[in-house]
């Protein structure tokens, strides 16, 4: 029995006084009972009355733990049983002869000894063991299993945890490889060269700046270290979801996805809204969740991770957790390769209990309250994307649901956690949610980085953890190729080959194909035939050399860049960012070494029907073949060059109208035009034929380094040709051919090998083709050559470049105010400059500089650089270019956002006219991009710009 317990007493930090808040008389406290108070076992002293009746206990030592206010309190007796024993003893001892055999069974026995006192008198007391057993059993009552962690301490650590860093992330990102597979930043790498896997840390032969071999992740507070994550080795395979292969179909009005028996029935099915998905981006990250461990739900993990493969947890073995179904542990849906292994804990030994458990790095606890274990677990999923399209919302930024689709149909990422089976992505609850800044959200330990499970709009998801403790970390995003044949229109995501009827693999350009490609449909129906396999895949019985495409990729692998690679790296440190944080992110995009990312552009050429106002390009009644749902008003890099009287003429895309009756004089296709530079008005005459370019950036995300595709040729040559009449992924190269020029500019800067471009080509409108490989003419000029090219050829240009490290922004307040940059060099910053201004410097004498400023205006209300109030530099000390190069000039600055670091450019094109650069000396304040006049009247573009990726969180410390 309790010596006193009392519903609430409260104590102070460094304080030896435990005062009691409910008035329960502490008469049978005893000096050397145990107080049991919040998990937490202190020595009484002893109890005593205060003023006004007040009852205190006062303890032995300060009380060390955390200050407790109004908490439930037990007192154990540890002594009184002794000390009547005691005083048995010394009255037997007056009788020695009599009571020799009950002194030795005091010591030895369990239960009662009775002695004998000097009167004759008989005394009964409990034996030794018997004390000490009934006080262990009255401890385990009160404080079972006290080798474990309780939830009191759980939750000081993840306390500890939420003010030591930034925001849900990675503590530690891990150490690499940088093999022939290649590395995304810090700790995930490509496990060979063909890009089979990606795989998260690495512990031999590693490089890395990684304190830790293996990733240590911060979700909501709890750390979770990620090792034999679906590998019985520590490195940590992800999986993904098997690629398309023209059988599924989406359609973006209604929402729902169909799985055919066929590609030809696929496609057969395709209306205006329903398509077949081939062009996909998949999702993937860390959910985190609180789990009861019971009878229905026995097993525990190493570190948490129900997809361990570890053949221990703390030396205690392992056995496949076959409790829970397969789907409990898959990735994907119908991912039946990562069921985890782990300890029965119902099962196990307290020897093996009471090692597992006092490995914090488990995140296993006791809830006195409950009587029960917990578990903290993490389960990595992966989502492919529902249609053709990129993710409208993975970042937890700001207030919102992590969805695939955004607007209907709508389509939510739903929460897991403890359930069976995983949620289908769909418009209903429960769904994740992110964390605004001054916002409440239901689920109590969600932070900024993570999104939270919500089962309504105002309450947690119960159903997918314990008090609703379920969590989604997002780390990326990936661009999957398909398994159709590569075609640069019908097809640009595919892999395989064609495949003639004698089982001669073919690529689409080959002379001695029997299989043309005319449509999406057809990449997909010409696999094979006699029992041939146009692969297009590592595994299987065709295992190299069959890749369709020009960069000789397979769609059953994940690379480090580009088409069919990691698009988005967005695992964020947990850590605040520092001010140095900022310099070598700014740093790394000035010298090129940055991870860009960007929407791979469509391109078409066409030429109009006749041009009604000067607002709108009419189009006509029919609707263009490249006419997709995707165009709407908001495109970021997307423009068109209308081709008058030989010269081209540039114009921003502002919006699409498909009919306006309402004024008479629109009708059909429309695109809504406002000119840029060179263009100071339209000029075009009404009713006039032109030739058009179409650039839309409405394509996959591509990161690093990706294959562009630059096309070359007249625009009605092009619209001969029938497989790039409708389009293509990548540019339109308007360096055209006469008979005599040899040499010609690339649309995007060529980072390749210097031998490494194909070149496909056709001067028969298409009827054969021609490829092979040539070099890069002149790296600084960025030219291919080729000698007397035909006037009426179309050349289809393929070559690594560099996505874009940069895109248009608002100017914002400033963090911190650096250099100004400027260069016109064909070497220095040249990636930042295409980024920035879409041109290719290409001077020879290697000019860049940075500029100090002499003259700062910030605008004091907003923290932001003024218009009205200049901001100046020194003098521009380049001289003339070499190769005619333009050049531009940029102020970086740091800048946050919604508790997110950026770097922004406040940016101006140079131009040379043999005498000087026309340049001001003033630093242009505009929004996104548009244009000025310089002082020798040109025009020049002037911007905004920001990094394509946050860098990281800033820790709130208000």
């Amino acid at each position: 029995m309790a010596a006193f317990t009392a519903s609430q007493a409260s104590v102070t930090n460094g304080s030896k006084v435990v005062t009691i808040n409910s008035g329960e008389s502490i008469a049978n406290i005893r000096q050397g009972d145990l107080l049991f108070l919040a998990g937490f076992l202190a020595e009484i002293n002893r109890g005593y009355v205060g003023g006004s009746s007040q009852q205190y206990i006062e303890l032995v030592k300060n009380w060390a733990n955390s200050s407790q206010s109004s908490q439930p309190v037990v007192v154990i007796p540890t002594t009184g049983d002794f000390r009547a024993a005691v005083d048995a003893i010394n009255n037997a001892n007056k009788n020695v002869n009599d009571n020799f055999v009950a002194m030795q069974n005091w010591q030895t026995n369990m239960g009662n000894v009775t002695f004998v006192n000097q009167d004759g008198t008989t005394t009964t007391v409990k034996t030794l063991k018997q004390i000490e057993a009934d006080n262990e059993a009255q401890m385990d009552a009160y404080h079972p299993y006290p080798w474990a962690m309780r939830k009191v301490e759980f939750e000081a650590r993840r306390a500890a945890n939420n003010a030591q860093y930034a925001a849900s992330g990675f503590v530690h990102f891990g150490k690499h490889l940088t093999g022939a597979g290649g590395s995304i930043n810090q700790g995930l790498w490509v496990l060979n060269s063909q890009g089979r896997t990606l795989v998260l840390g690495r512990s031999t032969s590693a490089i890395g700046n990684s304190k830790s071999d293996y990733p240590l992740v911060n979700v909501a507070g709890v750390l979770t270290k990620i090792e034999y994550l679906n590998s019985a080795a520590r490195d940590n395979y992800l999986q993904f979801p098997p690629t398309e292969d023209g059988t599924r179909t989406y359609d973006s009005e209604t929402g729902v996805s169909v799985t055919h028996a066929t590609p030809a029935i696929a496609f057969a099915s395709e209306t205006e809204t329903n398509k077949v998905v081939t062009d996909r981006v998949d999702m993937w990250g860390f959910e985190g969740f609180l789990r009861e461990i019971n009878d229905a739900d026995p097993f525990v993990y190493a570190n948490g991770l129900i997809q361990s493969q570890a053949t221990s947890v703390n030396g205690v073995a392992t056995v496949s957790d076959n409790v829970r179904p397969v789907t409990y542990f898959a990735w994907y849906e119908g991912d039946e390769s990562s069921r985890g292994k782990g300890v029965n804990w119902q099962t196990a030994t307290e020897a093996q209990r009471r090692v597992i458990a006092s490995d914090p790095e488990n995140n296993i606890y006791f809830d006195d309250t409950t009587g029960k274990f917990y578990q903290f677990c993490a389960r990595g999923r992966s989502f492919a994307g529902t249609g053709n399209n990129n993710w409208d919302f993975v970042d937890a930024s700001n207030r919102g649901y992590l969805d695939y689709a955004s607007v209907n149909p709508i389509k939510h990422v739903r929460p897991q956690g403890k359930r069976d089976v995983a949620q289908a992505i769909g418009s209903a609850f429960p769904l994740y949610s992110s964390k605004s800044l001054g916002i409440a959200h239901p689920v109590a330990g969600i932070d900024a980085g993570v999104f939270g499970a919500m089962s309504d709009s105002s309450a947690a998801d119960l159903d997918s953890a314990v008090a609703g403790e379920c969590y989604f970390l997002v780390c990326g995003t990936v661009n999957r190729l398909n398994q159709g044949a590569y075609h640069p229109h019908f097809n640009p995501q595919g892999t395989s080959t064609i495949v003639n009827t004698n089982g001669s693999r073919v690529k689409w350009w080959a002379a001695n194909t029997e299989r043309k490609l005319t449509s999406r449909s057809d990449c997909f129906n010409y696999h094979g035939s006699g029992g041939y396999v146009a692969s297009g895949a590592i595994g299987g019985s065709v295992t190299s050399n069959f890749s369709g495409r020009p960069d000789g990729r397979f769609y059953d692998a994940i690379y480090a860049w580009g088409q069919g690679g990691v698009c988005r790296d967005m695992r964020y440190s947990a850590w605040g960012l520092k001010q140095e944080d900022f310099a070598e992110a700014d740093l790394a995009i000035k010298s090129g070494e940055y991870r860009g990312q960007e929407s791979a552009v469509i391109t078409n050429v066409g030429q109009t029907s006749g041009y009604h106002t000067t607002t709108y390009l009419n189009l006509g009644m029919t609707k263009p073949s490249w006419w997709t749902n995707n165009l709407n008003s908001s495109l970021d890099f997307s423009s068109i060059c209308i081709f008058y009287n030989g010269s081209p003429m540039y114009f921003k895309i502002k919006g699409f109208s498909l009919l306006d009756s309402s004024s008479g004089s629109l009708e059909g296709y429309n695109i809504r035009i406002v000119p840029i530079a060179p263009a100071i008005g339209h000029g075009i005459p009404a009713g006039e034929n032109l030739n058009y370019v179409l650039s839309l950036a409405i394509g996959p995300s591509l990161s690093s380094v990706f294959i562009h595709t630059d096309v070359q040729g007249s625009i009605p040559d092009i619209l001969q040709c029938n497989d790039l009449k409708d389009g293509w992924i990548g540019s339109y190269l308007p360096d055209l051919p006469d008979g005599a020029k040899d040499d010609f500019a690339l649309t995007r800067l060529y980072v390749g090998l210097g031998s490494d471009i194909t070149r496909t080509h056709t001067t028969d409108s298409g009827a054969t083709w021609t490829q092979a490989t040539t070099a890069i003419g002149n790296a600084a000029k960025n030219t291919v050559t080729v000698t007397n090219m035909p006037a009426n050829q179309v050349t289809i240009w393929q070559y690594k470049t560099k996505a874009k490290m940069a895109k248009n922004a608002v100017h914002s307040a400033i963090r911190n105010l650096n250099n100004v940059l400027i260069s016109d060099s064909a070497t220095q910053a040249r990636d930042l400059g295409f980024a920035l201004t879409g041109n290719v410097n290409t001077s020879t004498s290697n000019q860049a500089a940075e500029l100090s400023l002499n003259q700062i205006g910030i605008d004091l209300a907003t923290g932001k650089l003024s218009a009205s109030k200049e901001t100046k530099h020194v003098a521009i000390p380049l001289a003339a270019p070499t190769n005619s190069s333009s050049a531009f000039k940029a102020l970086s600055y740091d800048t946050v956002q919604n508790q997110q670091g950026f770097i922004n450019y406040a940016y101006t094109e140079l131009k040379h006219n043999g005498t000087d650069w026309g340049d001001d000396g003033k630093i242009h304040i505009a929004d996104n991009q548009t244009t000025m006049l310089d002082e020798n009247g040109n025009t020049v573009l002037v911007g905004t710009a920001r990094c394509v990726e946050p860098l990281g969180w800033i820790k709130n410390d208000k």
